[in-house]
């Protein structure tokens, strides 16, 4: 049974870290968006209200452990300028940087082809997307522009990272950028 007392949390910074653990681990079992907040508390010992104390809500705890594995909303973070608005060239720059990445860029195309093929992972790294990706586009750009900046960010991924177009793949990553931010502007 757990303890639901008032104040600060039993377990401390460990009962956050097992609860993201778990989360990532039912991520790649790919059964995250069925378990509950209850359940997956109940697996590492803890009170289900310690989802919403660490992470705001289930669907944030679902964020967090999907952003352990693929990170947009860090270049999202990365793109943003001092006065609140993202720099387009930075997000380019910064998009193509982490799919360049050795290690970073495999594991994003792993993912992405498993969400094409509608994988396990693909309705919470498609609800990560929407959230901190398309809706953070959104509040800067408007719908519409939105929308075509995520395509012109979707199309260069897939073409170049996923089917490997040789006309795409031929590029530099400077290159590759100058490309993006061209289609997004």
């Amino acid at each position: 049974m757990v303890n639901n007392v008032r104040g600060r949390p039993l377990g401390g910074a460990s009962a956050r870290k097992r609860l993201l653990d778990a989360a990532q681990r039912h991520f790649e079992v790919g059964d995250l968006t069925e378990i509950s907040s209850r359940n997956l508390a109940n697996e590492v010992g803890v009170s289900h209200t310690l989802v919403n104390y660490y992470f705001g809500s289930r669907d944030d705890l679902i964020a967090a452990a999907v952003a352990l594995r693929v990170a947009p909303h860090h270049v999202i973070a990365a793109a943003i300028m001092p006065d609140g608005k993202i720099d387009l060239a930075r997000l380019a720059r910064g998009l193509i940087a982490v799919w360049e990445h050795p290690e970073q860029g495999e594991q994003l195309t792993r993912f992405a082809r498993q969400l094409i093929a509608g994988g396990p992972h693909a309705q919470a790294l498609s609800s990560y997307l929407q959230h901190t990706v398309f809706e953070t586009l959104t509040a800067e750009f408007g719908q519409e522009r939105a929308r075509r900046i995520a395509t012109a960010l979707i199309g260069v991924i897939f073409s170049r990272y996923v089917l490997t177009l040789p006309s795409m793949t031929a590029m530099t990553e400077g290159q590759a950028a100058t490309h993006l931010l061209s289609m997004m502007r």
